[in-house]
């Protein structure tokens, strides 16, 4: 590989991780998908993420005290599981200006017809109390049947009762788990922080004293590789998520681009063995490497396992002029180009539910973005229009994604729904390198 080819691979590293992430059976040739129609994918979405005027109306009534000195808990209580399940999107949320003035703490106190008429007209209505700081009841009941839903006894803080609250809603009424209890590592000052879901609570993950990069969990969220340069060249260090060292890699050379599979192989690119970068596969620990491409004066990044199989990675390589998406199995057998839109495309990831791959792309020249393609149709949607955004990863209910964008001046965390409705800024104090664990 040419040394300048190798600078500018690095620095691309450096500046945005890449995560690949495609179904085994997936083959996407779109040459020129601005010509592409989008009504059928945006129908899709729309059934997927409830849109205004779509889809069932639930009202979120204030927690009531039913102890005293309990004020700041239940103000948090009561802004958090209205965020909860307003970015939720299962359903739309009623304002608040619309609903009766009557304070709602039990059932004995709730009137259907005040709720379910106009001008309401919620077909569901979350109520209940806080009877401590630390202990609070939430109840959901069916406007149109009348029926009672949900009975929920929450203890914990205020905000993880409320995330608890609007978890259980969202797994009655969709059957899929909520996001709420979820966390997302990503880079702050060369170190892996790890924070809620929605931006609060971040804490540092490492304390490693040097340049920390790519972080990413495994699938059930209890380990992250990352890369770090500790002891001098960059490696793949793997902690539990209690923070300790499970394994590491010791090469001289560039390692980047970890990923953890299904069953707890470590897949990662490295120069170990030359000047080229190539895809290899280890032991859970970084031991036993083995390499699976290989390539001459080309670059194999960012291999991402297939999280349906474990049997199959998608990498970025730029062997054909610029850098595309392969294919590969983890026998290294199989080997193939998948997914071609010309220009430069990077990080792409694979939703958990196999329908959907957001990538970033150029355009063909133009600005990067967060796009999506539809698997089965290869449609492509734009998600993103300002500033420049990079690195999506999902939400592990296959709803919601999460990347790095430079819009307000220096690069932050943000969310949106995956029809790129409601950005939400997750950081304040810069981030990138998003990693969403399942």
């Amino acid at each position: 590989m040419k040394k300048g080819i190798l600078v500018s691979t690095i620095l691309l590293l450096i500046v945005g991780s890449s995560a690949f992430l495609f179904p085994v059976d997936a083959t996407l040739d779109i040459q020129n998908p601005a010509s592409q129609t989008q009504d059928e994918l945006r129908r899709q979405l729309g059934t997927i993420i409830v849109t205004p005027g779509a889809g069932p109306s639930l009202a979120v009534a204030d927690f009531q005290a039913r102890s005293t000195n309990v004020d700041q808990a239940l103000a948090m209580f009561n802004e958090t599981v209205w965020r909860d399940l307003k970015f939720a999107s299962v359903a739309n949320i009623v304002g608040k200006s619309l609903y009766p003035k009557t304070r709602l703490a039990d059932p004995s106190g709730l009137r259907f017809e005040e709720w379910g008429n106009e001008p309401v007209k919620a077909d569901y209505v979350v109520f209940g109390s806080l009877t401590g700081n630390t202990e609070a009841q939430g109840f959901l009941y069916d406007m149109k049947t009348r029926q009672q839903l949900l009975t929920a006894r929450l203890s914990g803080d205020a905000r993880n009762m409320a995330h608890q609250l609007a978890d259980q809603i969202i797994k009655l009424l969709t059957g899929v788990d909520g996001i709420a209890l979820s966390k997302i590592a990503y880079i702050h000052n060369r170190e892996v922080y790890v924070m809620d879901y929605d931006g609060y609570g971040s804490r540092a993950f490492t304390r490693d004293g040097s340049i920390a990069l790519f972080p990413a969990w495994s699938t059930d969220g209890r380990k992250l590789a990352y890369v770090s340069y500790r002891n001098g060249y960059p490696n793949i260090v793997i902690r539990g998520e209690d923070g300790l060292i499970i394994g590491s890699t010791q090469f001289k050379g560039t390692t980047t681009s970890p990923s953890i599979s299904p069953n707890g192989s470590l897949a990662f690119s490295s120069s170990k063995d030359g000047d080229s970068m190539e895809i290899y596969v280890a032991n859970g620990d970084g031991s036993n490497a083995r390499k699976l491409t290989r390539t001459r004066n080309s670059v194999n990044i960012s291999p991402r396992w297939n999280p349906r199989t474990g049997r199959e990675l998608a990498f970025i390589s730029d062997r054909g002029g610029s850098p595309q998406i392969y294919l590969i199995g983890a026998d290294g057998t199989n080997e193939r180009a998948i997914l071609s839109l010309g220009g430069q495309m990077d990080s792409p990831a694979w939703s958990p539910d196999g329908r959907f791959i957001a990538f970033t792309w150029d355009g063909g020249g133009g600005t990067f973005n967060i796009y999506m393609a539809d698997v089965a149709s290869g449609q492509v949607l734009r998600l993103t229009r300002e500033g420049r955004n990079e690195n999506p990863a999902w939400s592990p209910d296959s709803r919601h994604i999460a990347f790095q964008s430079n819009r307000t001046g220096r690069w932050e965390i943000w969310a949106m729904h995956i029809d790129g409705s409601e950005p939400r800024q997750l950081t304040l104090n810069g981030g990138r390198s998003p990693s969403w664990a399942y």
